[in-house]
């Protein structure tokens, strides 16, 4: 007697590191060959300033390395991280991908391949005309039918393409002196959630409208055209008007075209914090981009 494996090739079932039944889906992180773009693929070193290891998806910035003992040279390629705004001192330079990476680390509990700092990391830049898959907000789906140059946005706290927002307006506000919960009224319905940074400037109104200037967390509820934020309490104000934008990069449109979205169904990598730990989520959503 031998020992033999029962198995049916016929018979498909949702199972750990597979696409749902439908296998329609996408991964964060994969670059879609072309044998035009995949010599631009450009190398380099994970900074020594970086607080989270790096993974596929990611828009880095891309640094000349310093003539320094301490720091990789030329040989090794640019120095890179993660990108916080589309211009400045970091500004997005490419996305991370996962190809051609051989030197990022696996375990059991954290099974996306991860880099530290001073690890390799591959990454195409913007201009090369990669198709790149990175995680997506579902919202984007109203892109369907579109042309594949629309108004998008890169949310550089969460690592995702999002709608593009732009400056939105306070028509009006409320505010209670007892909870210090300032309730906006935005000329337009609002595509954010609760936790997004949202930046507030020229306010006007009465009293000390004017400590509503500055960035602060949107509060829960948010939904259709009102958005809270939290202030000192007892203050005094009435509120009439200013603008809004988020804080994450959502009011900046990302120069790249976007030729498929899904909603679900997409492998997305899922990082904790605490653990350190990045596994993969079987049913996100993601978008393919061309940069």
């Amino acid at each position: 007697m031998v020992a033999n494996i029962s198995f049916n090739p016929f018979i498909t079932t949702v199972t750990q590191g597979m696409f749902n039944t439908t296998a329609a889906g996408m991964r964060q992180g994969t670059d879609m060959a072309d044998p035009a773009t995949v010599w631009r693929l450009r190398g380099g070193i994970l900074a020594d300033d970086e607080t989270l290891p790096m993974w596929g998806g990611v828009g880095v910035y891309m640094d000349v390395p310093s003539y320094t003992l301490t720091e990789p040279n030329e040989a090794l390629g640019v120095v890179m991280g993660r990108a916080t705004a589309l211009t400045g001192s970091k500004a997005l330079a490419g996305f991370s991908v996962f190809q051609s990476n051989y030197s990022w680390v696996t375990t059991p509990q954290s099974t996306v391949p991860l880099g530290g700092s001073g690890a390799q990391v591959n990454a195409y830049p913007l201009g090369s005309l990669a198709r790149i898959v990175v995680a997506a907000d579902p919202a984007l789906v109203s892109l369907w039918g579109g042309p594949i140059k629309p108004q998008v946005s890169w949310d550089f706290v969460n690592q995702l393409l999002v709608p593009y927002n732009g400056t939105l307006t306070i028509s009006s506000g409320t505010y209670n002196s007892t909870t210090g919960v300032a309730t906006l009224v935005m000329s337009a319905p609002i595509n954010f959630s609760a936790g997004d940074a949202v930046i507030i400037s020229s306010t006007t109104g009465t009293g000390s409208y004017a400590a509503l200037n500055g960035t602060h967390t949107a509060l829960a509820p948010t939904t259709g055209t009102t958005v809270s934020v939290q202030l000192a309490t007892g203050l005094t104000m009435t509120i009439t008007g200013g603008s809004l934008t988020l804080g994450s990069g959502a009011s900046s449109a990302l120069p790249v075209g976007v030729l498929s979205v899904k909603a679900s169904n997409c492998v997305t990598v899922a990082y904790d914090s605490v653990t350190g730990f990045a596994t993969w989520n079987y049913d996100g959503a993601c978008a393919l981009i061309q940069v």
